[in-house]
């Protein structure tokens, strides 16, 4: 099947496939090699993008306080405190009268990272560092990977840049969870797209040991696993049982809710999870306090009263995200691209934590990007296309060392 004839809504015959049938050197560390000769431009191109986030910040508080201040803010200094003194620590009272507690971080991150703190002669939180850096560089290798097999190589770079000067990629710079976690989804949705069942079902196992939103990832490989079945029983004289979509999806759970359950045993109530979450205010509802938040933004910004231009950049990169989903369905991404994204915005915009959106729970959320990557990866001219993504990562820069460095977490 060509790429022009390919059903771009059909992740069982994904755009770009062509690429998969080229000839390939037979042995893994080959084909390894070749894939990653392929993506080296866009890791280079990414990297250079956060680079210029980080010299940014090193130049407004110099490398010794920007380096520690990565490393110990916010969520990081929760996922030092799981490596250095399990998941007992505690800290004062949250929402709710319940205390903030360490369970309410999953566990794959500070995993990781232990043995590079226990080697090392470095402090925990430059562990999470090396994790979360090395991490971003696979996310944006999987995210071309995506981009690629979808569209073309030359929208999978401009993607991978693109994700890495969104206007939060500054966390993607921190000691937090979400570059791992956009990794992990990434290579479980090529291994969806290419129709690697069981490897999207393990890559959804660890994504589920990374963060709570692999939700998400779940429904994605649900709807995917459900489209197939439809499939099979409309066509069900050619096709066999579709078992190794459920199969990936039944696996991608128990990452998420082993850790759900494990909490629960371990606090013997099988709530507890969600009443340790309440202690950040966080819940879901539906999107009400989401709505209240814009409504209240748009009818009081003009009066001065405790809002930011940090609070108009969130606004805006969440609506921007809902008319690049729209374009998403128009474009007719695939269908596991599509339901991934959907799931993220639900999920975000359904969070009633106290500051929503919070747009940095969506930059896991990179298919979200491709419609805009394909738009500048037509531009002919070079020059242009490089000024346009290197203002973008000025700008992300900018804010990034606003985010690191004024205010409350990075919502």
């Amino acid at each position: 099947m060509t790429r022009a004839s390919a059903p771009r809504g059909d992740v069982s015959a994904p755009v770009g496939s062509s690429l998969l049938t080229e000839a390939v050197p037979r042995s893994a560390v080959g084909r390894l090699h070749r894939a990653l000769g392929q993506a080296a431009p866009a890791l280079l191109a990414y990297a250079g993008v956060r680079a210029v986030g980080l010299l940014l910040m090193v130049v407004h508080a110099g490398p010794h306080r920007t380096l520690t201040r990565l490393a110990s803010l916010w969520d990081a200094w929760w996922y030092g405190q799981i490596m250095r003194t399990g998941y007992s620590a505690t800290k004062g009272m949250g929402h709710h009268g319940v205390v903030y507690s360490a369970r309410a971080f999953f566990p794959l991150f500070p995993w990781l990272a232990e043995p590079f703190h226990r080697l090392l002669p470095i402090s925990a939180g430059f562990s999470l560092l090396i994790v979360s850096w090395t991490a971003s560089l696979v996310a944006a290798w999987g995210i071309y990977a995506c981009a690629a097999l979808v569209l073309d190589r030359r929208a999978g770079l401009v993607a991978a840049v693109l994700w890495g000067a969104l206007p939060l990629a500054a966390v993607e710079n921190m000691a937090y969870s979400e570059a791992m976690f956009t990794a992990l989804c990434a290579w479980s949705l090529y291994a969806a797209l290419t129709r690697r069942w069981f490897w999207a079902g393990w890559l959804g196992i660890l994504a589920g040991l990374t963060r709570p939103t692999a939700m998400a990832l779940t429904a994605a490989l649900g709807v995917a696993a459900l489209a197939e079945l439809v499939r099979w029983w409309r066509d069900r004289q050619q096709f066999p049982l579709p078992w190794r979509p459920l199969a990936g999806t039944l696996l991608s759970l128990a990452g998420w809710v082993g850790y759900i359950l494990w909490t629960g045993w371990r606090e013997h109530s099988w709530t507890a999870y969600f009443r340790i979450q309440s202690a950040w205010n966080s819940s879901f509802d539906g999107g009400a306090t989401t709505l209240h938040w814009f409504t209240h933004l748009l009818g009081h910004y003009h009066k001065g009263v405790g809002y930011t231009d940090r609070n108009l950049i969130m606004a805006a990169t969440v609506l921007g995200y809902l008319v690049l989903f729209a374009a998403s369905v128009v474009r007719r991404q695939p269908l596991v691209l599509v339901a991934f994204s959907a799931a993220m915005l639900v999920v975000d915009l359904g969070n009633a934590a106290p500051y929503p959106p919070l747009a940095r729970f969506l930059l896991p959320a990179f298919p979200l990007l491709f419609p805009l990557a394909e738009r500048l990866a037509r531009i002919r001219d070079r020059r242009v296309l490089v000024a346009l993504l290197a203002l973008a990562a000025l700008a992300s820069g900018w804010h990034g060392v606003n985010v690191v460095f004024t205010g409350g977490a990075p919502a």
